[in-house]
């Protein structure tokens, strides 16, 4: 082995993986419904959260970390669910506004996905919707 294939042999060991694009890894993880199982995992906090999302390896400031899946509705079907379903439900309801609407994101049936069990801390959220 020739000096600089040696060289190159050691950087390319060291060096951290080209990272992906947020818009990238979306692309990718959002239409095959899968999650990013090798940086994150969950795990049963207490009776009274339940379980979690935590990060098995870094995870840049920016980049996608999972899709929030569940019934796209309404804002007057929104307001239905809330009356109608269990309080507990409304934990994973998630309401944003979009081209003058309000609509909301019903991820209160269970699917196994993570985007459902991320970020439940309101005072210092470590990451946001995008």
């Amino acid at each position: 082995m020739t000096a600089k294939k040696a060289e190159a042999k050691v950087k390319q060991k060291f060096e951290l993986p080209r990272r992906v694009s947020p818009l990238q890894d979306a692309v990718f993880h959002v239409p095959s419904k899968t999650d990013k199982t090798d940086k994150l995992c969950v795990k049963y906090i207490n009776a009274v959260k339940g379980r979690g999302v935590f990060t098995k390896a870094k995870i840049s400031k920016g980049q996608f970390v999972a899709e929030y899946r569940g019934d796209i509705i309404n804002d007057s079907e929104y307001q239905c669910r809330r009356r109608v379903d269990h309080p507990s439900c409304a934990a994973f309801m998630f309401a944003f506004r979009w081209r003058g609407e309000t609509w909301c994101i019903d991820a209160s049936r269970e699917d196994e996905s993570f985007g459902r069990l991320v970020n439940d801390e309101g005072r210092r959220p470590n990451c946001k919707m995008k």
